[in-house]
């Protein structure tokens, strides 16, 4: 029982904390209700369904539709454990409007890709359709909501398409079996401890998918495909008032359900103890520790809620920072942390910190993240951390409001189906940035520490997770100990946290410069090309894709391939070391506290065959960019402690990789290909002793010391003018002594002929299959162009084929990558996973595929889907800065005239059924064949 004077400083504290958080603000304001977005239209049919619709025109002539519903694996009764899922994949496999394949035929022919435009997901509590649509035909938006509707209420169920469908439900657990899923069945009953979810994983019950009567199927979908349950989200570039009208009519005539099972809402039960759940497994790959605080549900709908949200992100972003800041120190406790305050399911929120370590470091992992817990909790964060938080947080709102106009439609559609699902608010972002103005900075220290105490606790609604690889080495402390551990936090011996900054700037220093002396510009496509006197190239592309955004990367020849055997190791890492050690005068740690709240990103790389940087920026930081570039080839640092704690960190995951069967298959894979090369031996824990600090260093600036014949390309939201001269005065003065390298071959020469190579490992009745042939190969654009629509060919006859009609695999890839440097060669592969019973079954159905496409080609239906895919596709892409990004260092590499990309649709179009006979006949040769397959090490046929 409480004392009177215990409950009075309770109270005392909680006014003042209300008082410090909300002193200059009114309750009433506070209490104001978020509006609704008002460029959002939204409505609530008779029959009780909702919809969503917006206009937004990014990208052009697209359209997210979105089909929600409130229901998923919570919702199963005991006899329909994964009936949630199934009854999703059924939606794919017949409707009333839509018999067996036709869905998908029918998409495919309009250019919408199966998988990244026409996808679903099932969870615990909702599930969710989802198409992308062209929009340039009202035909075909019209028909896209009839999907929706057929999904809605008029799935067939045909026995043969459910039979058939089964079987790649099981396919897709099986993907989901392993390490990871045995230590998820041992602690997830504790997780999820006397609720729902612990005894209704969305994947579901093998068994039940397997033998379930078509009628407890059907049931499932009557009883939670309603309307009162379902939403419409329709966003994309098209008449609002027109789309409202078309969905009044559609979705109108489905019938309400009387006497509907009542809809429950789960809950995870409070723990009034500490619980602790420990796994471990053999083929696991790492070790992790995670405490979580089980938290109440909280609402977002008023202005306070919003204010609150915004004073628990700068404590999570502030709590991040402090650990990551331990991962380059000497010893540090773990090798990757990780802290958020999110749902733990539907209705339960958790702020929860979590470590990956070593296997032998678990107490001290824990024990780091519970001191870090605590020192905030006892000393709380400095102002000047907060001030830094405040200023990222402000900046990436003041990002996502300068994009406002150009937001992908999928976010929005992404934010409405929360909105319906969760009741997350949707005031917009104009809204919301205006807030945030008005109240991040009132935001105290006070407030912000006063989370620490509500949050945290020594044992109520605490809950450790432990998953560790079964071996000797591995150390899991027990129970009783990992309880000492969170019960004594309080008694700890702790220091204040310093946050040692600098403000120093992070160039000071004159740049001599260099001028243009070349100048080349391609109108077409508005792209400009400078040679600097030093003889850096920049090309340059000017867009309003992005308001906020400018994408670079640079290259010139040489990389790790110029240095012998014995600095391989040294030569490949230098580039991470050096990213690790920092610049100048700052460390890694000091440069991310001078960066923070700018949107600027800048690494170099060194790979086989080139070195560079890649990076961003927005048009405001673009000169903090230049400096990064301009500081990472003149001023590069070493720094011992962060190299030897990223060797550190490195061990464990090498010393564990061979224990999981899909690496050792893969590692297997790559070095058997590269003809055994040196260079691609599969890594072990004793060559990071190859890795010498000192060559490191003095590699990477004998790569970077000479910037003659370095190409920088430049695409995004900048003025021509303004980066002209922060060309010449940043990259204009590196140093050049204007010679040209150039790269040597390492010798990678895949084996020639028929190899087969079986790898036995694992525990799961799972196996995977890795087909690879290559050949010689001309590298130009038209030669490309081909490979790609033949590519397109193949992954839609192999789905067809081994998932639709065999139902033995869950997905099935088809790659063709084209290599220009060091020897123009053309490198294909089938990769798929599935039972070990069906193993030579698929691959000679696989085989069959290539050998139906080499001898007969493409029918009518196929080459409409590649054609019209090819062109909507390239539709896009012109409007991305990525890909613009990847084309014009592409061109430049390569020697390409980027004005080719202007017979591209042409050429798509004035493809016929014999070009994609003749391009198969071309490039699905078969000589040099390798197969290589990954069997369970004991059986495992089930």
């Amino acid at each position: 029982m409480k004392t009177k004077s215990s409950l009075t400083k309770k109270i005392i504290f909680f006014l003042s904390f209300l008082f410090l958080g909300y002193a200059s603000f009114s309750q009433s304001e506070m209490e104001k209700l978020l509006p609704t977005d008002e460029k959002v239209v939204s409505g609530v049919l008779k029959n009780g369904m909702k919809y969503y619709i917006r206009k937004n025109s990014k990208p052009e002539k697209r359209a997210e539709l979105r089909l929600a519903i409130n229901a998923g694996s919570t919702s199963e009764d005991d006899d329909q454990q994964g009936l949630a899922h199934l009854t999703e994949h059924m939606a794919f496999n017949g409707s009333k409007n839509f018999k067996k394949n036709e869905l998908v035929d029918y998409l495919e022919s309009i250019g919408t890709k199966f998988g990244p435009h026409l996808n679903a997901y099932t969870s615990f509590d909702e599930t969710v359709y989802m198409i992308q649509l062209p929009t340039d035909q009202q035909s075909i938006l019209e028909k896209g909501l009839q999907i929706l509707e057929d999904w809605a209420h008029n799935l067939t169920f045909d026995s043969v398409e459910v039979q058939k469908e089964r079987g790649v439900v099981v396919e897709e657990w099986r993907l989901g079996q392993g390490a990871n899923e045995r230590m998820r069945r041992k602690y997830w009953p504790l997780l999820f401890k006397d609720s729902r979810y612990a005894v209704r994983l969305p994947i579901g019950k093998k068994e039940i998918i397997e033998q379930c009567k078509q009628s407890t199927l059907k049931r499932f979908y009557s009883d939670w495909y309603r309307p009162d349950l379902m939403a419409i989200v329709a966003v994309g570039d098209f008449d609002v008032k027109q789309m409202e009208e078309k969905i009044i009519a559609q979705f109108s005539g489905i019938p309400s359900k009387m006497d509907s099972r009542l809809l429950q809402k789960f809950t995870i039960p409070e723990n009034k103890d500490l619980i602790i759940a420990t796994a471990s497994d053999r083929e696991a790959r790492r070790s992790e520790v995670e405490i979580i605080f089980k938290q109440p549900m909280q609402n977002h709908k008023t202005v306070g809620d919003y204010r609150r949200g915004l004073a628990q992100q700068l404590f999570i972003q502030m709590m991040s920072s402090r650990t990551n800041e331990l991962l380059r120190k000497a010893n540090a406790p773990f090798l990757a942390s990780y802290s958020s305050f999110s749902t733990l399911v539907r209705n339960q929120y958790a702020y929860s910190c979590s470590a990956i370590c070593r296997e032998d470091s678990i107490e001290k992992a824990l024990t780091a993240l519970v001191s870090e817990n605590e020192r905030v909790r006892r000393f709380g964060f400095s102002k000047s951390e907060l001030a830094r938080q405040k200023s990222e947080l402000l900046r990436g709102m003041e990002m996502s409001y300068s994009e406002r106009d150009k937001t992908e439609s999928r976010n929005f559609a992404r934010e409405y189906v929360s909105n319906f699902l969760t009741g997350e608010p949707m005031p917009g972002i104009e809204y919301e940035y205006s807030l945030t103005k008005k109240y991040i900075d009132g935001i105290t220290l006070e407030e912000i520490n006063a989370f620490s105490n509500q949050w945290i606790s020594n044992g109520k609604n605490c809950i450790v997770l432990v998953t560790a690889p079964d071996k000797e080495t591995t150390r899991i402390p027990s129970d009783e100990r990992i309880k000492n551990i969170i019960s004594s936090m309080q008694s700890l011996d702790l220091k204040p946290y310093d946050d040692k900054v600098s403000d120093k700037p992070l160039l000071d220093k004159i740049l001599p410069g260099s001028k243009v002396t070349f100048e080349k510009k391609t109108e077409e496509y508005k792209i400009t090309e400078w040679v600097l006197a030093n003889g850096v190239k920049v090309i340059a592309k000017p867009t309003d894709f992005k308001n906020d955004q400018i994408l670079f990367s640079s290259y010139s020849w040489g990389g790790w391939s110029l240095y012998p055997d014995n600095d391989f190791m040294s030569a490949a890492n230098s580039d991470e070391i050096i990213d690790e050690s920092g610049i100048g005068d700052y460390d890694a740690n000091e440069l991310e506290k001078k960066l923070s709240g700018k949107i600027v990103s800048c690494s170099p790389y060194i790979s086989e065959l080139q070195q560079g940087f890649n990076g961003s920026s927005s048009p405001s930081d673009l000169e903090t960019l230049m400096q990064l570039i301009y500081s990472y080839v003149v001023f590069p640092r070493i720094d011992s402690v962060a190299f030897n704690a990223l060797m550190e960190s490195r061990k464990p995951y090498l010393q564990n990789k061979n224990a999981d069967p899909a690496t050792v298959f893969s590692d297997t894979v790559s070095y058997v290909m590269s003809g055994y090369n040196f260079h691609f031996r599969p890594a072990n824990p004793e060559m990071l002793k190859e890795i010498n600090l000192k060559r490191a260093f003095e590699i990477y600036k004998e790569r970077f010391s000479n910037s003659s014949g370095s190409v920088f390309v430049f695409v995004g939201n900048f003025n021509l003018d303004t980066l002209r001269k922060m060309s010449e005065k940043y990259l204009g003065s590196l140093p050049s002594n204007h010679s040209k390298a150039m790269w040597q071959d390492i010798g990678v020469n895949p084996p020639n002929g028929i190899v087969e190579r079986t790898v036995k490992m694992g525990q799961e009745p799972k196996s995977s299959v890795m087909m690879r042939w290559h050949m010689a190969f001309e590298y130009n654009r038209n030669n490309r162009n081909e490979v790609n629509v033949l590519n397109k060919l193949v992954n839609i006859r192999l789905r067809e084929v081994l998932r639709e009609e065999k139902s033995g695999v869950y997905g099935v890839s088809f790659v063709s990558s084209p290599q220009h440097f060091p020897d123009q060669k053309l490198e294909q592969y089938i990769y798929f996973s599935c039972s070990p019973d069906n193993v030579n079954m698929l691959i000679n159905s696989a085989l069959d595929v290539l050998k139906e496409i080499k001898y007969k080609g493409c029918d009518e239906k196929n080459l409409v889907k590649i054609k019209e895919t090819a062109l909507r596709e390239r539709e896009t892409y012109l409007k991305e800065n990525s890909f613009w990004l990847n084309v014009l260092s592409s061109n430049s590499q390569n020697g390409e005239d980027v004005l080719d990309l202007l017979k591209y649709n042409d050429w798509v179009n004035g493809l016929k059924a014999s070009d994609l006979l003749a391009f198969s006949k071309k490039y699905l040769q078969m000589e040099n064949y390798a197969k290589f397959i990954l069997q369970p090490k004991e059986g495992g046929s089930k």
